[in-house]
């Protein structure tokens, strides 16, 4: 991946530091949710063969390959969103090949929506030598050859989630919270089933975390639901990609927006709340809050948090 930002700093028309960003990630998660579809055919064919039925039947591939279902959350792709198609596409049409795999993608799923903009690579328009270049490389991420490492979507979502964050101006109003007090946060409330909500969720680590830790002991992610909002356009989509890959269950509203201003989830109430108060934002107040109810828990919450 940072072969990947190389090729890119050198490329025509690859955009700002977060146009280069979106795409490798958009990239990564092509990549991870196709070879995890990958995954799940093959299981499926050792499932068929231990059930004595040839998956290679033409009656047997079409009941179970045509509209394949997975209980694991593998999403069954469209032929045309699938990384075997992209990666076989002549270079001068994979930008054109990408952005049909994320159109496909898109209109199958509900939970997928609205994670693309669409027409990413044919709007920049990469070179085909150069996106070529960036595909092979994404193409040498994967389990078979980095051997069964459960944290390496996470790992490669989380490196540049910290280096958007750290080449953010402040009046971005970005800020990475390090892993380990993340890590400590979820150890210290322990969520462990119900529901947990993150008013300003960003890149989605109070979430990961707490997934983490249930797996660690041997919890069930299934009984713990996630409720997020993010006011940013394009960390919501990336969020949602992390998630998704991820298999965790959430709920982010159906745009990003403030919570300040809109919430999404109002009238809902949550087993537990996890946040990263914006203390490094000015002029976030609005004088509709001034009779919101959730203030008081908030400002306490704030207090609490610099205490």
């Amino acid at each position: 991946m940072f072969k990947c930002r190389d090729i890119l700093r050198q490329t025509r028309n690859s955009g700002s530091f977060f146009d280069k960003r979106n795409i490798m990630l958009t990239l990564a998660f092509l990549r991870f949710i196709g070879e995890k579809f990958e995954d799940g055919i093959a299981k499926l064919r050792e499932y068929l063969i231990a059930q004595g039925l040839d998956p290679d039947d033409e009656e047997i591939f079409a009941a179970f390959f045509d509209d394949a279902t997975f209980t694991d959350g593998t999403y069954n792709l469209p032929a045309d969103a699938r990384w075997s198609t992209i990666i076989s596409a002549p270079a001068p049409q994979l930008n054109v090949a990408l952005d049909t795999a994320l159109h496909n993608i898109a209109t199958s799923s509900k939970q997928l929506k609205g994670c693309f903009v669409e027409g990413t690579f044919t709007t920049r328009n990469l070179a085909p030598n150069d996106i070529k270049q960036i595909v092979d490389k994404v193409n040498k991420i994967s389990h078979k050859a980095f051997g069964e490492e459960k944290y390496l979507i996470g790992r490669v979502y989380e490196y540049f989630f910290k280096e958007f964050a750290v080449n953010a101006t402040k009046e971005e109003g970005k800020f990475y919270i390090p892993h380990d007090v993340v890590q400590l946060i979820a150890a210290m409330i322990e969520p462990f089933d119900g529901t947990l909500y993150d008013p300003c969720c960003g890149s989605c680590g109070m979430f990961v975390q707490s997934t983490d830790l249930i797996r660690e002991k041997h919890g069930d992610i299934s009984r713990i639901n996630v409720y997020g909002q993010e006011k940013e356009a394009a960390t919501y989509r990336l969020t949602k990609m992390n998630l998704v890959l991820r298999g965790i269950s959430h709920k982010l509203g159906k745009e990003s927006d403030s919570t300040f201003i809109h919430d999404l989830h109002k009238g809902l109430h949550f087993n537990y709340i996890m946040a990263n108060p914006p203390f490094n934002l000015k002029g976030w107040y609005d004088n509709n809050l001034k009779n919101d109810s959730r203030m008081p828990t908030m400002l306490g919450f704030y207090i609490y948090f610099l205490i």
